[in-house]
């Protein structure tokens, strides 16, 4: 969901013109805009699939070939309940489908922002109200299992009639059935008045309430009994919840899961947060075991089996896991912080425990129960998130990948790119993807057909042992952009490239090196600053670093990029542009930004013409900026470009990117 600095607005058929100025408006009112602008049904379908966080979609009726009616469609299609503002000619047109929030002329910028940023509060009020009534579900089915074979005796009262209580309650007070039984009848006549002002309190919807009070059993005798009284729901009913205090419900408020006797979830997030906080350089894990097939199980017998399963299962991890934290973190979940164990031979314990309770038998009561589990294994080290549920929910997510990939198997977690295009942040997805140790930089070089002093190069990210449907390097450094305050990624890129351009110029030769940021950075007012001190430490000139922005992401933010490049031409760094020409008015607002260097957003497909690209190399040259041409794949192509006179040029012809900057430019050519 989108921050209160933020807003994603999905833009069909604008032209880049309007795009910019709703953009320009939003960040006046104190937001800023991510946009997507799309013009078919099937990009709307792939813009809305991959991403659940679109605010509202701006949908221009004069320009788009596809109508409004169709539109909506695809968002019902796919149960997407984005607000629509439609933009026509006329004040007076009205919605022309329920999906439209409202009805602006296009011409009209302020009040389209302010029906954007409206429609925007709507949406993330209809989301909350979505996920709350969703728990609520959840939490009333969670209460009806729980009630049928709960081993705590629970009543439920309504205007003083039991209107259900389960079988331990019954058997606690001596009866078959008390549905329907004035809960008063089962009072002592000495505890009668004191017991009817609770339930009036009760009923006022007041606190939790706690007291001792004596029953009348079957057989007319007499039982003291500390009862708890809550206010609840009944089968979608307000009433009261009456429990019999047992001793070991004391272990849950202080933390303790009465079934394992380990840390409940949020005790357990407690201490791994404080175990982050102070031990994540000891190379230690956090392991989470979980039941496969649990639904299965749990509907197949009763709750009471299921929790003896449980705490079976919670006696093995215990002998075969050695940790020095444990944790029921769900119904089917256990987890555990294993101190100074690495990840490598925590799996090797985990997958021995797997074997291990694979050919368990368990006797439960009257049956005899198998069951296998899946098991997910995080490092924790000084790359760890900071954040405990961060790494909780990252490994939920790899027992999910494990249990559906068969089950019965232990792994050490990677993200994958299904994770990533879920609801999870750029943020979670950066800080795992640094703490995997699966990113590292590759440097391509630039030849350098004109006058430039230096050799160049460019550092690009890569991810280590990429896999099928994992996401590219850049579509991560794009998908931090929806978050403007995360940096970290760009910070990383920093040090990682300066350290490696500090060791080639020790080497004696002359360097510079374009890195890639994104315009997050422009949001900090204090990235210039740091950027300095980085140089210095890596012992680098600010002249031998050129950082690289998408144009897109200068056009989404440019009084704050225009901040950002007076003080990087003060600190004596240049700046340069990638994906140029890929907005309308690009050259007018490139003029402020005076980039040393820019790069047209070809594709390695791409097969611009001669006149292409003379025609960007004079918008270049009207910036008064050198220009690289990418992707240059053949002689034949490298021909027709000295002609058309680039300053530099990049592709697979020359070199791909390499993990060093040792390429041999004397010999190309």
């Amino acid at each position: 969901m989108s921050s209160n600095t933020a807003i994603n607005i999905l833009l069909f058929c604008l032209a880049d013109s309007d795009a910019e100025q709703l953009a320009t408006h939003c960040r006046r009112g104190g937001r800023i805009a991510h946009t997507l602008n799309i013009d078919t049904g099937e990009k709307l379908t792939t813009a809305i699939t991959d991403n659940d966080d679109w605010d509202v979609l701006v949908f221009d009726a004069e320009q788009s070939q596809l109508d409004i009616e169709r539109c909506c469609h695809i968002l019902r299609k796919y149960q997407k309940e984005i607000p629509v503002i439609y933009l026509g000619e006329g004040d007076t047109l009205r919605p022309p489908d329920p999906a439209v929030v409202d009805v602006i002329n296009k011409y009209n910028i302020a009040q389209l922002v302010n029906a954007a940023f409206k429609a925007q509060t709507s949406s993330q009020l209809h989301r909350q109200l979505a996920a709350a009534k969703l728990a609520l579900a959840e939490a009333e089915e969670r209460n009806q299992l729980l009630l049928v074979d709960h081993q705590d005796p629970i009543a439920y009262i309504t205007d003083g009639m039991v209107i259900y209580a389960n079988t331990p309650f019954c058997e606690h007070m001596g009866y078959d059935d008390l549905d329907g039984f004035p809960i008063v009848d089962l009072i002592a006549n000495k505890d009668k008045d004191r017991f009817k002002n609770v339930l009036k309190k009760q009923q006022q919807h007041s606190e939790h309430q706690q007291l001792e009070i004596s029953f009348f059993l079957a057989n007319r005798t007499e039982l003291k009994t500390h009862i708890h009284c809550d206010s609840a729901h009944y089968e979608g009913e307000d009433c009261i919840q009456l429990t019999i205090h047992k001793a070991n419900d004391d272990a849950a408020l202080n933390g303790v899961d009465n079934t394992t006797r380990m840390s409940s979830k949020h005790q357990f997030l407690n201490l791994l947060q404080d175990f982050i906080e102070n031990e994540r350089n000891s190379n230690s894990s956090l392991i989470l075991i979980s039941v496969d097939h649990f639904s299965k199980l749990r509907h197949s017998t009763s709750l009471l089996d299921v929790e003896q399963l449980i705490e079976a299962l919670s006696n093995h991890v215990r002998a075969g896991m050695p940790a020095q934290h444990y944790g029921r973190v769900a119904d089917d979940m256990i987890a555990a912080i294993a101190h100074h164990v690495s990840s490598d031979t925590a799996l090797e314990m985990a997958l021995e425990l797997t074997r291990t309770i694979e050919t368990e038998i368990f006797e439960v009561r009257k049956q005899s129960l198998q069951c296998t589990v899946s098991i997910a294994i995080l490092a924790i080290n000084h790359l760890t998130p900071p954040k405990a549920s961060l790494l909780l929910d990252t490994a939920f997510d790899g027992v999910e990948n494990i249990y559906h990939s068969g089950g019965n198997n232990a792994e050490i977690c990677s993200r994958k790119r299904q994770q990533l295009n879920r609801k999870d942040s750029a943020n979670d997805t950066i800080a795992e993807a640094l703490a995997d140790a699966r990113l590292s930089l590759l440097f391509q070089p630039l030849v350098n057909l004109g006058a430039a002093s230096g050799d160049h190069y460019e550092a690009t990210l890569s991810i280590k042992d990429w896999v099928e449907g994992e996401l590219t390097a850049g579509e991560m450094l794009r998908a931090i952009e929806r978050e403007p305050e995360n940096c970290e990624l760009d910070h990383w890129i920093v040090v990682e490239a300066t350290k490696q351009l500090a060791k080639e110029r020790l080497a004696g030769q002359d360097l510079k090196l374009i890195i890639n940021l994104s315009g997050n950075v422009f949001h900090d007012p204090e990235f210039c600053a740091w950027l300095s001190v980085a140089f210095k430490a890596a012992g680098i000139p600010p002249s031998s670093v050129i950082l690289q922005f998408g144009e897109e992401s200068i056009a989404n933010a440019l009084k704050p990029a225009l901040n950002f490049a007076n003080q990087l031409q003060k600190l004596g760094a240049s700046l340069a542009v990638r994906n140029f020409g890929r907005t309308q008015k690009g050259n007018k607002f490139l003029n402020h930004i005076r980039p040393s260097l820019v790069k047209p957003g070809y594709r390695a497909t791409d097969t611009p013409s001669d006149q292409e690209i003379r025609d960007i190399v004079q918008q270049a040259r009207s910036l008064n900026s050198q220009i690289m041409i990418p992707n240059v794949g053949s002689a034949a192509t490298l021909a027709m470009l000295w002609q058309l006179g680039p300053d530099f040029i990049q592709g697979s012809y020359v070199s791909e990117p390499m993990p060093n900057m040792n390429y041999e430019f004397a010999a190309f050519g």
